[in-house]
Order: C-alpha cells, then structure tokens, then sequence
C-alpha cells in the first residue's frame, strides 16, 4: 500500500488527511485551529503556521501507515505573504521585528495597500501592460506587488531585511524541502508573472518605486513548479522526526481554492468546482487563454496542465453569515436556536419557507469585490426592507446574495465565450448549509453537485501529492482511482423560474448602486 498526504490551510483552520493511493479511502485526519485565530487587523505570527503545520504532520504520521507516505502537498490561502530573511526564516521570528507589523504574515484579507494597488492600476493603464489582460485590467490589494510595495513604503529596516517574498503554500512547501519553489498559481494569479508574458515591466516596476524591478524579482525569484510536480524531497530531519522514510516526494504548494478541481473531477473544459468556507473560489476550466474583463485570473496550466485556468471568486461568504450571526441577530432567535438544540444557522433555514418571495435584498461585498468588478472598496448593502421583514428573510437575502455574486462571474465569462456547463461545490459550507446549495442551483440555473466527503480540498493535495511521486501520471487519473464520486445533487425550480430571475435582477441594480457608496 501506498499513501499520500494533504495538507489544506484554510483561512481559520489548517487541517491534514492521509489518504490510499488505491481507493482515496481517508486513513487518518487532523485539524488545527490558528492559536491567535484571525485578528482583526489580518496579521498573523509565523509560529501560528509553523506550529500549525509540525502538530498536523505529527497526527496523521503517528500509525501504522507511517512507512507507506510516498508524498505530500500543502495548499493554502493566497495570496497570504510571508516575508523571508536571508537565514530562510520568516521574519516574525526575528526578536527585533516582533512588534513590526510589516515583519508578520500578512493574510489575503488585509486591505491595507490598497493605496500602492491603486497606484499601481493606474500606471499599469497609462503603460498599457500587458499583463491586465490577465487580471481583468486591476491589480488586487491581496495580491504580492501591493503588499511589498507597502512593507517598502511604510518599514524600510523590514523590506532590507528581506531575502524572499513567499506565499503561504511555497513557504510550507519550503519548511518541509529546504527548496525554493514557486507555485505556478501563486505566481499567475497573485504575482503578476506569466509563463508568456514574464514579470511586468522594468519601466513599470521602476515607475512606481526607483529600483523595484530589481528588487522584485529577487524577492520572487525561485523555479515555477505547475501543480502535481514535485518540488523536491521532505528534509532528512523531518523524516526522521515523522518517522517517514527519506524519498517521501513534496509537490509544488498550490492555493486552497484550486484542489477541489481534482477531488470533485471538474478538470474538463467547461468544468468548474466551487470552494465555500470564508470567502470562496470559483475555478473554471477552459480551452486556451483569453482575456476577460473584471475576471483577475487567468493563466495557462493553472490549475491543471493542459487547459486554461480561471481563478475567480467572492471575498466574503461564510464570513459575512458570521457577522450576521455575531451583529444582527435578534437574541430571542439565538435562544429559540439552543433551547431546540440546534444552531443559528439551521434555525433560520427552517424557518424559511418560500425563498422565491424574498423582497430583502443584499450585496456581498463586506470585504469588496474581488471579481466582477474586482474592487476591494466596494461594500456590503441592504434594501427592500419593512417592517414585516424578519430575521430569516434577511439571512436568506445573504445567502441569495452569495450566489447572485456567483452567477455575476459566471456571465462576466460568459459574454468571453466561457461558459460553465458542470459545477461542483466542496467546502465546510456546502455540506451544512443545504438551502445556500438549492439557491445556488435557483439563481445559477444550473444543477449544483456537492461533493459528500469532509475534506475535499486536503484530499485534493493528497491528489496532487500522488501525482508528483508518479503514482499517477495526471490529476485526471487520480481522479478515477481517489476522487470523491458521491455527490448531492441540487437542481433549479423551474416552477418559480420568474420569480428567481426576478430576485438576480434586483440583486445586480442592487449591485451597481454599491459603486455609489465606495
């Protein structure tokens, strides 16, 4: 027997499954929650991550399947930056850089450098760069480039410091190798790096701060690996801590959105798997590359090899329902919850009996918009409201909004000749929440299958990790031997086929009047 490892972190949680090679049967699981949580200003102590990493590795090793490991994949949030000295440790280890938030990992949600991503889409378009044809003509303030350019800005000492700028899954993948690796997702959709295209500009990069050019590449240097290759072999130490054997095989760290395409076997053109937990991904699989508008990512053997990959996606989902939960719901709702023994959540689903009448209507933009338009400014909105509106009827409106923002990606690509015929949804969120999943398949108007296994993203690395140790020569055939094959399947109600269309149509007026409140 052979088995695998995947390791998934997630944006409040990192969990790990070791997985056989022969079936994808689940041997043995862990899950870790950060010790700091997720703190408000999205800054995180590298030994969060470090620990988090050592105590999943230590769970899912200590059995009898140890001697079996051939491989492992981490995947993580992206892009969540960790800056690197020049003895290869993070710097939030550094004693004098303890206090200095440039010096911490800084979490895809921080927003902070939205400044220099402003900036930087203005010079990107007065040079016409090429590479907005990739990243729906904006530069996010999630991704590498803004967040460096504020770590320069704001903590010189931090920025001199640095020796690399790695994403949460390539310094993983590092912990574990001792190699430098870039991931080809991290890279195409966070780093402004193309295959085809190379790094952007010396004239931009030296327009927006003197020397940058120079100065980023180095930060980023390292060999793009494309997911399912390997990026090399688990450190004689760790090996012989885990009691694993030397040639356990590490493959190439990948984004967490991105291995659910091959845990659900959504690989095909025309194929796509939706993620659902804090925010969510939206991966589309398509022919070749093209550009198009107010989707930021787009890159050739992104995800697979073979066929183009979108990475798109919505900046707040469960998060949003949770501050539902904490900041608006009524506190006779939440004992009605626990006298009945049951959740906030599952209380107001029951409670909802015709979502098609839903007058309240809501944006889901708390956290911005990350695609369709990708605007991180943007905000969150509510209206069609009475004083008959209650509770559920306002949770409803923001499961409604989930999937209208969905649907906005979805035609945005479409009007590019990118159409979705099979979606397929994993994630915490899609198996708990049956009624987010019936109005996804309403306003889509697309049967929703959801994948019935646990942890679909960590199988996915496990996946991943299959197929860089060779066990399979492509994700797809891992998919035929270890890919979860047991779904629940939603499927529209054409009986209320107007009315739905009805609440997508206000939703989007809804939608551009957030443009006025930016």
């Amino acid at each position: 027997m052979k088995t695998v490892i995947g390791i998934d972190f997630g944006t409040q949680s990192a969990r790990a499954v070791l997985a056989d090679t022969e079936n994808g049967t689940i041997l043995a699981s862990h899950t870790v929650n950060y010790l700091h949580g997720v703190p408000e200003d999205s800054l995180i102590p590298v030994s969060d991550y470090d620990n988090a990493l050592t105590e999943l590795m230590e769970a899912v090793t200590d059995n009898a399947y140890a001697e079996s490991v051939a491989a492992i994949c981490v995947d993580a949030t992206a892009l969540t930056l960790v800056p690197i000295g020049k003895d290869g440790r993070a710097l939030g280890w550094y004693p004098e850089f303890a206090d200095r938030p440039n010096a911490q990992i800084k979490l895809w949600k921080r927003h902070t450098a939205q400044k220099q991503a402003n900036e930087a889409i203005a010079l990107a378009k007065q040079r016409q760069e090429p590479f907005l044809g990739r990243t729906g003509g904006s530069v996010s303030s999630e991704w590498t480039l803004p967040k460096l350019l504020e770590t320069r800005d704001e903590d010189p000492e931090v920025y001199a410091a640095m020796d690399l700028a790695m994403d949460l899954c390539e310094y993983l993948t590092y912990l574990l190798t001792g190699e430098k690796t870039r991931s080809i997702g991290s890279m195409s959709y966070k780093g402004l790096w193309a295959e085809d295209l190379g790094f952007p500009s010396d004239g931009f990069l030296n327009g927006l701060r003197e020397g940058f050019a120079e100065e980023y590449k180095h930060l980023m240097r390292g060999e793009v690996k494309r997911t399912g290759e390997a990026a090399g072999t688990l450190k004689k130490e760790l090996s012989r801590r885990f009691g694993l054997r030397e040639d356990v095989i590490v493959a190439s760290g990948t984004l967490d959105g991105h291995t659910a395409l091959v845990s659900l076997g959504a690989m095909k053109e025309g194929e796509a798997a939706l993620v659902i937990g804090t925010s969510n991904v939206l991966a589309v699989q398509t022919e070749s590359v093209r550009d198009v508008e107010g989707i930021c990512g787009i890159a050739q053997d992104g995800f697979i090899q073979g066929v183009c990959s979108i990475d798109s996606g919505q900046n707040c989902t469960g998060e949003m329902l949770g501050w539902f939960m904490e900041n608006m719901l009524p506190a006779a709702a939440a004992e009605e919850a626990k006298q009945k023994g049951i959740s906030s959540h599952d209380l107001l689903i029951q409670k909802v009996k015709e979502p098609w009448n839903n007058r309240a209507v809501a944006v889901d933009m708390w956290n911005g918009s990350r695609n369709a338009p990708c605007d991180l400014e943007l905000r969150g909105m509510f209206a069609g409201m009475s004083l008959e509106t209650k509770p559920e009827d306002v949770y409803l409106a923001l499961l409604q909004a989930i999937a209208c923002g969905t649907r906005e990606i979805m035609e945005w690509c479409e009007r590019d000749g990118i159409r979705v015929e099979r979606l397929a949804a994993t994630g915490g969120i899609a198996l708990k929440n049956p009624l987010l999943m019936q109005q996804y398949s309403d306003i889509l108007n697309l049967p929703v299958d959801v994948g019935v296994v646990k942890e679909g993203p960590a199988l996915g690395s496990a996946m991943f990790a299959a197929v860089a140790a060779g066990i399979y020569s492509s994700p797809i055939e891992a998919y035929e031997h270890m890919g979860n094959t047991k779904f629940i399947r939603y499927t529209p109600d054409e009986q209320h086929r107007a009315e739905y269309e009805e609440i997508y149509r206000r939703n989007h007026l809804l939608r551009e009047a957030a443009k006025l409140f930016k």
